[in-house]
């Protein structure tokens, strides 16, 4: 950490999957792989770093657990689809979530929406509107939006008509 750029340490049981993980993330300008870890254990001996990339399910413990313990940002990336599970990797503080399989595009378009959050919160001090474009940041757009079509909603959201 303290360096250009950001540091990311990849757990996943899958030696394969991590990785492929690890080559988007060393793919990606501004992002260097400090580190794989396949086990709670491994995961807890691996220096400091700004970002940590988790699955849920670990031979040794829940990644959710880990990224509880953590002092940095992470994101999970995982099979697991229950909403409990959703919900308390959020709790936890994860600032994403990805289900397995998705596109390598997806975990790279995660990345860069992760670097220009970083970007933006290395402010000292923030406007409502830095901190909205934040979070922004961190939310994906999907679908894509096609250049013919407005850009949808978000899930969920409230939608008011005049």
């Amino acid at each position: 950490m303290g360096g250009s750029d950001l540091s990311v340490l990849v757990v996943d049981d899958d030696f394969r999957v991590a990785n492929m993980h690890a080559g988007v993330v060393a793919a990606m300008p501004g992002f260097t792989v400090t580190g794989t870890a396949n086990t709670v254990a491994a995961a807890r001996e691996a220096p400091a770093v700004d970002l940590a990339l988790v699955d849920v399910y670990l031979p040794d413990g829940s990644g959710i657990d880990f990224v509880r313990e953590l002092r940095s940002d992470s994101m999970i990336l995982t099979a697991a689809t229950e909403a409990e599970t959703v919900r308390a990797a959020m709790a936890a503080g994860a600032l994403s979530y990805l289900v397995k399989p998705f596109p390598t595009t997806e975990l790279a378009a995660r990345l860069s929406g992760y670097a220009r959050y970083r970007k933006i919160l290395a402010g000292a001090n923030l406007s409502a509107r830095d901190v909205d474009a934040a979070l922004d940041a961190l939310r994906p757009v999907w679908p894509p939006p096609s250049p013919r079509q407005p850009r949808p909603p978000p899930p969920n959201s409230l939608c008011y008509r005049h």
